[in-house]
């Protein structure tokens, strides 16, 4: 049995519920206005600060211990995770965003970090999606995740948009 987890986004913070009955899985401090602060508020992409954030967000996925029920699938509402997927080229209201596609997100910020981007391969200059990027690679990662499913209709019982 796959049992959907509803991946919900505040600044700060990254909440799993039980999508099916909203049970709260458990939160990751870490969401995309946190690192945008913490790393990225000047506004400049550089190799250092996206190493920086990968190990700020690392640690904080480790310290939640999340327990991911075996089967899981991950799924969510939030833009930034709807915006990084139309960046992949994906369209339509349901979008599946694998991990192969997030890796390439990623390949391409470290090529822009590192000033070798080529212009058709730039990701848009914007602090909040390179936070985003990192955000969702890292959690995918470590959480084994294979995927997200960005659906703007899913919504556990019990959480808020």
């Amino acid at each position: 049995m796959t049992i959907p987890l509803l991946l919900t986004l505040s600044p700060s913070q990254a909440h799993f519920h039980d999508a099916q009955n909203g049970t709260l899985i458990g939160t990751i401090e870490a969401g995309p206005q946190a690192i945008t602060d913490q790393h990225f508020a000047s506004g400049a992409l550089s190799p250092i600060a996206l190493e920086r954030a990968i190990e700020w967000t690392e640690d904080r996925i480790q310290a939640a211990r999340l327990q991911v029920p075996a089967g899981a699938r991950l799924v969510t509402h939030a833009p930034e995770i709807r915006h990084l997927a139309e960046i992949a080229g994906l369209q339509g209201s349901t979008l599946n965003l694998r991990v192969d596609a997030v890796e390439q997100l990623f390949s391409r910020l470290v090529l822009q970090a590192f000033g070798q981007a080529s212009p058709q391969d730039t990701l848009p200059y914007s602090p909040r999606v390179f936070a985003s990027v990192v955000m969702l690679r890292e959690m995918l990662h470590h959480l084994h995740f294979d995927g997200i499913t960005i659906d703007a209709e899913v919504q556990a019982e019990g959480t808020s948009a």
